[in-house]
């Protein structure tokens, strides 16, 4: 049997959408100027998983005159990206062991010793 591991590919499969905004365009608060300015470097991802948990990502630009869109999401994405891996590794090793759990008492059943079984 191959062992089982969280990978990219895995957490990409897990994906069901990805929304980007900048967070100078969301906001409504009222604020001046130039912190509208620096609002306007910063963007967000939230990645939905498929069961609809939600992880977000930020990146900040420091450098107006160096803002780029695309980088700042990608950014963004790999922020939030980085966040499912710890979530991912602890799912696997909770049903990794269930999985042994479930055997364990299966193989107590098989052999007759059932002392405090409650099936």
């Amino acid at each position: 049997m191959s062992a089982r591991k969280v990978t990219a590919e895995l957490i990409h499969s897990k994906i069901k959408s990805v929304v980007y905004f900048n967070a100078g365009a969301a906001n409504t608060a009222p604020v001046t100027e130039d912190v509208q300015r620096e609002l306007s470097l910063v963007t967000h991802c939230i990645i939905v998983l498929q069961n609809g948990f939600k992880v977000e990502g930020t990146s900040a630009c420091v450098d107006p005159a160096s803002y780029n869109e695309a980088i700042g999401q990608d950014l963004a994405f790999q922020a939030a990206f980085e966040k499912i891996w710890p979530l991912e590794g602890y799912l696997l090793k909770e049903q990794l062991f269930q999985e042994q759990e479930t055997a364990d008492m299966l193989s107590d059943l098989a052999d007759g010793d059932c002392d405090g079984c409650k099936i």
